[in-house]
């Protein structure tokens, strides 16, 4: 059976991070990298890091892309609404022009986020699981999205800031039916369907 669905809000990728205070637990990093490869605004790549405590070259965390019209729809309508981000004001943080790449050999999936005073990298390793999500009616505020994404929760994760690592760390768990779950997952085939229409 074929369905097609619209409209498209966008298409790509959307690994995420989380690190935490291993003696805590409380949240010291929250990363999430959008790779578009296509939505109503535009193409391009936007990497939203907040940080729990002040870093001297970028405060309490900022928005950096090439695209900035697909960082403020994203952030606005989808981004802000994500567990990771719950009590987070993501939509304050900064907006800075940055050149973003990443690479992905099947194993190891690595971001590299330049500006002309800072360079941040983000690492996820080892996935531990490979499947297919189908989520009708994703909440997002008021709006809601139908979701496809396939998630692979990963045994390792990092941040650096100009090379020199956050010194949180991931949190990954197992239930009673062996299924893995992780603060830091890669999320591969994401189509956001919506706003749908009450």
């Amino acid at each position: 059976m074929i369905e097609a669905k619209r409209p498209v809000f966008f298409s790509g990728e959307n690994p995420n991070i989380a690190l935490f205070n291993p003696q805590t637990q409380e949240r010291i990093a929250v990363a999430s990298y959008w790779h578009c490869t296509d939505s109503p605004s535009g193409v391009g790549r936007v990497l939203i890091l907040w940080l729990a405590e002040t870093a001297p070259e970028i405060n309490l965390g900022a928005v950096f892309t090439d695209n900035p019209q697909l960082a403020r729809t994203l952030i606005e309508n989808l981004t802000r609404h994500f567990p990771e981000f719950q009590e987070i004001p993501v939509h304050n943080l900064p907006l800075s022009k940055a050149q973003i790449t990443h690479t992905y050999n099947g194993n190891e999936y690595q971001i590299l986020c330049q500006t002309p005073n800072l360079k941040i990298e983000v690492e996820w390793k080892n996935p531990l699981d490979r499947k297919q999500i189908i989520w009708t009616g994703f909440p997002a505020g008021e709006a809601h999205y139908d979701l496809t994404t396939t998630i692979c929760p990963c045994q390792n994760g990092t941040i650096k800031l100009n090379n020199q690592n956050l010194l949180g760390e991931i949190k990954v768990a197992q239930d009673e039916n062996g299924i893995f779950s992780s603060s830091a997952f890669l999320a591969f085939a994401e189509t956001w369907i919506g706003p749908l229409q009450k």
